[in-house]
């Protein structure tokens, strides 16, 4: 092999390596942000506790647990979200001009919402008893329709 192809193979040896090891050799400047990654965890903390209250609610409703076993598993959920927003209003500032983002829009929520109760009612309605002739709900173990009076 010639002299100038040897320093040709050295020169690509040395690229190489030098390529292979730069990010260990160069320091990354990462921006310091004071407090955000607390009070994302935190507000990542609520949002969980809100959907397990939720998720419990729907749970009762669906009888799926016993009263007692949801108002229990409830207080406790309650007591944390509680907890975790105090902290949240211990670290953000009163006077401070950041604006609190949301993971969702008011719209898509309130869609949501109405979606819920629509389904709540119709299990409600399902499990409930109607009278044949009016088709108004009566309540259970009623022998005699309260709205017209006819015989169950």
């Amino acid at each position: 092999m010639e002299f100038s192809s040897l320093l040709i193979v050295i020169f690509i040896f040395i690229l190489s390596g030098v390529f292979i090891m730069r990010p260990f050799l160069v320091e990354e400047k990462k921006p310091k942000r004071s407090g955000s990654s607390r009070t994302d965890s935190l507000v990542a903390e609520k949002e969980r506790l809100l959907l397990a209250i939720e998720e419990l609610d729907l749970e009762y409703e669906l009888e799926k647990i016993s009263s007692e076993e949801h108002n229990r598993n409830r207080d406790i959920l309650l007591a944390e979200a509680a907890d975790v927003i105090k902290r949240l209003d211990k670290i953000q500032k009163p006077g401070s001009s950041k604006k609190k983002k949301t993971s969702t829009p008011a719209k898509v929520d309130d869609d949501l919402e109405r979606l819920i109760n629509e389904r709540r009612q119709q299990l409600k309605n399902e499990k409930s008893l109607k009278c044949p002739s009016c088709d108004q709900v009566v309540s259970e173990g009623a022998q005699f329709c309260s709205h017209c009076g006819e015989a169950l």
